[in-house]
């Protein structure tokens, strides 16, 4: 009698056969592919958003600079020159910027003791200089004043009003009534992004600091 030898081995056998040993192969080549595609999309995106941060670093350190170049650096020394001591020169005149507030008549009076007069500004190369010069975040009486009629401003030296450049700051002169007497007295103030001081209106009762020019010597 004889016994045939069991098919069982090749049946299973045949479940995996040559083209199933080669798709899982292929498989496994492309896993590690698509895996080392991804770390290199990933370094890629790092890489850039560290390059958008050290742009935006540098950007910011820029700008403050640029600004403060512009607001602060302008800042210059006063040069005395032939005026008297703690006076400046420039042109042909004499400054005095003083320490102490005083109203506007006060301010006039201690002027002309001085032998000078409050401030009169002729020229804006002369406004640039007084505002590079004198505390930015201070305010200053000068020359300018109403002594007569409402819009009619008058220097004190007797300068035709007309005849000089006029730096009033946008909206003013207003007269804002916020006293009895209004506004009839000028000043020099600045802005939160500006160094030059323009002028302004102000109650001549207020008490500020002043700005007194003599003719240099």
């Amino acid at each position: 009698m004889e016994i045939s030898p069991p098919v069982m081995d090749s049946i299973q056998y045949d479940q995996f056969g040559t083209s199933d040993i080669e798709s899982n192969h292929s498989q496994l080549k492309i896993i590690p592919q698509r895996g080392m595609q991804s770390r290199v999309v990933h370094l890629l995106y790092g890489v850039l958003v560290l390059l958008l941060l050290i742009l935006l670093l540098i950007t910011g350190l820029k700008y403050p600079a640029t600004i403060n170049h512009h607001y602060y650096d302008e800042y210059q020394l006063p040069v005395r020159g032939t005026c008297s001591e703690e006076w400046w020169s420039f042109q042909d005149s004499c400054y005095l910027a003083s320490k102490r507030k005083l109203n506007w008549n006060s301010a006039e009076e201690k002027c002309i003791e001085l032998g000078a007069h409050l401030l009169v500004l002729n020229s804006e190369d002369e406004l640039d200089y007084i505002s590079q010069v004198i505390d930015a975040g201070e305010r200053y009486w000068v020359g300018l004043v109403e002594r007569t009629q409402e819009g009619h401003w008058t220097w004190v030296d007797g300068t035709d009003y007309k005849s000089v450049p006029h730096f009033w700051d946008k909206g003013q002169p207003d007269d804002w009534h916020v006293g009895v007497s209004g506004e009839d007295c000028g000043q020099l103030h600045d802005g939160p992004h500006r160094r030059r001081k323009l002028w302004n209106d102000a109650d001549c009762n207020l008490m500020y600091n002043y700005i007194c020019e003599a003719k240099g010597k």
